[in-house]
């Protein structure tokens, strides 16, 4: 599981999130679906490599809940659009927030309020018995989005999203595609959420007030069959923390990795970088990122539907 909540705050907690702690309470945690307790894994930054996530253990099991079986949802999502007019088979992020809004309080299950309740089920299902249709919960981060975007490519241009400052109102709107092959212009609108291929053969350029990375994107030389000039995404950290900082240069290097390994497999699969940034006005390479909540690194297989 790439996602829990956190059983005192009901706050939903990215796995991600374990690499910045001081110290990690593996007995803090319950599945974001349902009140059975999960456990924190390879979030030891001296041990782990892999990214870290969330596991039942060897005896707990979800109860009543859309999460289990996610797998195989997204298998199918990949084919196929998944969602309906009457929702969405499993709970997704649908609107950005930065505010820091109370936590939610639990209902008698120990679930926040309104997470096991007002949530209708699919019809047509034997005895009223099926999934859960959602439509959308609000996020402080862009991780899940992002994974969404990638997991479920034929429902991006029906699924709701929202970022304040950003355009667009679907996932197929909002998301602009950094391109590997043609020369960087100025946008229209130079604030947007974006989405490149890592190129991972260049090392991130590190200082105390930003960090520069690479990405898969720029002008293409047809005839050296080779980029003109490459496009980077400077981050301004020089208001954050020494934890902060490492974590972003450490989930880049994982999804390196794990890019490298994912590519045995399948040809489609990548590293990826996402971002709420803005476009340098005097260099159309150059791009400006500087909220934490708004970088993330992800490896997998992206896939885009053709257009009709």
């Amino acid at each position: 599981m790439d996602t829990a909540r956190n059983k005192h705050t009901y706050e939903l907690v990215e796995a991600e999130e374990l690499w910045s702690m001081a110290t990690v309470d593996s007995e803090a945690y319950i599945c974001h679906g349902c009140p059975t307790q999960v456990f924190p894994a390879s979030f030891d930054k001296g041990r782990n490599k892999k990214r870290p996530y969330f596991t039942l253990g060897p005896v707990n099991k979800h109860v009543d809940c859309d999460i289990d079986g996610q797998e195989k949802i997204v298998k199918r999502g990949k084919k196929e659009r998944v969602g309906t007019a009457e929702g969405f088979p499993l709970p997704f992020p649908n609107k950005l927030t930065l505010t820091d809004e109370r936590p939610a309080q639990a209902d008698g299950n120990g679930l926040p309020a309104g997470l096991a309740e007002g949530l209708p089920r699919s019809r047509g299902e034997k005895n009223g018995e099926g999934r859960r249709r959602h439509h959308g919960h609000t996020v402080k981060t862009i991780r899940s989005m992002c994974r969404t975007f990638i997991n479920f490519p034929k429902d991006r241009e029906f699924l709701p999203l929202e970022i304040p400052g950003v355009p667009g109102n679907t996932y197929a709107r909002v998301f602009s595609y950094l391109s590997g092959s043609k020369k960087q212009e100025l946008l229209e609108a130079p604030t947007r959420l974006f989405y490149a291929a890592i190129r991972w053969t260049v090392d991130p350029v590190i200082s105390e007030t930003h960090c520069e990375l690479t990405l898969h994107a720029g002008e293409w030389d047809q005839e050296k069959g080779a980029h003109k000039l490459l496009c980077r995404l400077r981050v301004n950290w020089s208001d954050w923390s020494r934890s902060r900082r490492d974590t972003l240069i450490r989930e880049f290097e994982a999804t390196r990795e794990e890019a490298r390994e994912d590519a045995k497999k399948s040809k489609l699969a990548k590293g990826w970088i996402f971002f709420v940034g803005s476009q340098d006005a005097l260099d159309p390479s150059l791009f400006h990122a500087d909220n934490r909540r708004l970088i993330c690194c992800l490896s997998g297989e992206m896939i885009w539907p053709a257009r009709k």
